[in-house]
């Protein structure tokens, strides 16, 4: 349980920072007296960093363990939170941006793996939703330090101290994260087995349209949250409903996520991630349609709502597509295209938009939701056998539990009877005994 405790905070801690540098920006600018131009490189800087260490992460988790790694790397975001809130100039902070990226990525790669092959579906996307929370309350921690005069940079060494207290919760479960893993025989199996290389593992059936699904999923998000605050503005609306929106939206998310983690626990996997598609889906096709105003804000709740299962529902179905002796490589080159849509697509857009319109956002999200369908259609297709094998096994064990289970209550109920029938017996002495 404590450990299962560590993750859930890991994740929050890898939310934190995410969004501070968007809120902070404005403040930083001016202190910094940087052009405002400049946080898009440090975004690109920590992408780029996020990017080779998920690619690295599958070799050091074979030689660390996911604990070891993890703490490792919470410790590397701790360090690069506090040297930006300490950075007297613009140049300093993109050298702590390199361990900010290096960090994060590493954490998101073992994690996710972690939980793919160690915990349930529902708990794969619960994480995914208290990343949601940690990515909330980074702006709230930034408001707060203004408030109180500390500025962005008391916002920063905050996020860094909390870092820190999670840094030393994951140092103080580390026997629980070996005795985890080496408790699993089906990891013991496969520990032997060497790593095989980026090249070797983009040739394993599946492995590239994995990679472009969760590209296009990123870019489907990321664009929509970049995107839908001023396609409402260009629509008619007031700014602060476009920026409620984009809150709503991510609220939706996070929501959906909680929900698609309590439909885990009797749907599979794919189903969840074929739920989600086909409610973006819907969401599109509403926002092409000539509708009242009110309903844009409420579609854009609906994208986001739709988007929830289907990231973390493609992270925990990778042990069953790839095997687990494959899981944290393939993770490592979903994850890769994931930062690289987030990166590539949402300027594309915008430079679609500056030629164009931002009134033909619908369409791009109509691209991209449609790629997306492909590739994850695609995908099923390809690894179908070993998909359908570990979801029977899987179903299979989940009814041996059921069986045990109600087992376990009958047996508890039949010790409950007897021993009523005995304090029955010890009455009728003791009143026999009195007379």
């Amino acid at each position: 349980m404590f450990l299962l405790i560590v993750i859930y905070v890991a994740f929050i801690g890898l939310g934190l920072p995410d969004t501070v540098l968007g809120a902070a920006w404005p403040l930083m600018q001016r202190d910094l007296h940087a052009p405002l131009s400049a946080a898009g490189l440090l975004s690109i800087i920590v992408s780029a960093g996020t990017i080779v260490s998920s690619l690295l992460t599958p070799k050091l988790l074979r030689q660390f363990g996911t604990g070891k790694l993890v703490f490792v790397s919470i410790a590397l975001t701790a360090v690069a939170s506090a040297g930006y809130g300490f950075s007297p100039a613009f140049w300093m902070m993109c050298l702590f941006a390199i361990p900010m990226g290096i960090g994060a990525g590493a954490i998101d790669v073992a994690m996710n793996n972690f939980a793919a092959i160690h915990l349930e579906s529902k708990h794969t996307n619960w994480l995914h939703a208290s990343w949601g929370i940690g990515a909330c309350l980074g702006p709230a921690l930034l408001a707060g330090s203004a408030f109180f005069g500390f500025g962005w940079r008391g916002a920063y060494e905050l996020v860094a101290m909390l870092l820190g207290v999670i840094a030393v919760m994951m140092l103080v479960s580390l026997p629980l994260w070996k005795r985890r893993e080496r408790g699993d025989s089906r990891l013991q199996q496969t520990s032997g087995i060497p790593d095989i290389s980026l090249r070797a593992a983009l040739r394993v059936p599946g492995m590239k349209l994995s990679f472009l699904t969760f590209f296009f999923y990123s870019s489907l998000e990321i664009s929509t949250s970049l995107w839908c605050g001023t396609y409402l503005v260009a629509r008619g609306f007031e700014p602060e409903v476009g920026a409620l929106a984009v809150s709503l939206m991510f609220a939706s998310v996070m929501v959906g996520r909680i929900l698609s983690g309590i439909f885990a626990i009797r749907f599979t996997d794919m189903r969840l991630v074929h739920a989600g598609i086909a409610i973006v889906v819907v969401g599109c096709l509403v926002l092409v349609f000539p509708l009242p105003p009110w309903v844009t804000p409420v579609c854009i709740c609906l994208l986001g709502f739709g988007c929830a299962p289907v990231y973390p529902s493609l992270i925990h179905a990778t042990p069953a597509r790839f095997g687990e002796e494959l899981s944290g490589r393939a993770i490592s080159i979903q994850m890769a295209g994931s930062y690289l849509g987030s990166i590539m697509m949402p300027p594309a857009f915008g430079f679609v938009a500056s030629h164009f319109s931002v009134i033909v956002w619908p369409v791009a999200l109509a691209f991209f939701v449609g790629s997306l369908l492909l590739c994850v259609c695609l995908l099923d297709y390809v690894t179908r056998k070993r998909l359908n094998k570990a979801f029977a096994v899987e179903r299979f064990m989940d009814v041996l539990q059921q069986v045990k289970l109600m087992d376990e209550r009958r047996r508890s109920a039949r010790r409950e009877r007897r021993r009523l029938r005995r304090k029955q017996k010890r009455a009728k002495l003791a009143k026999a005994r009195m007379r």
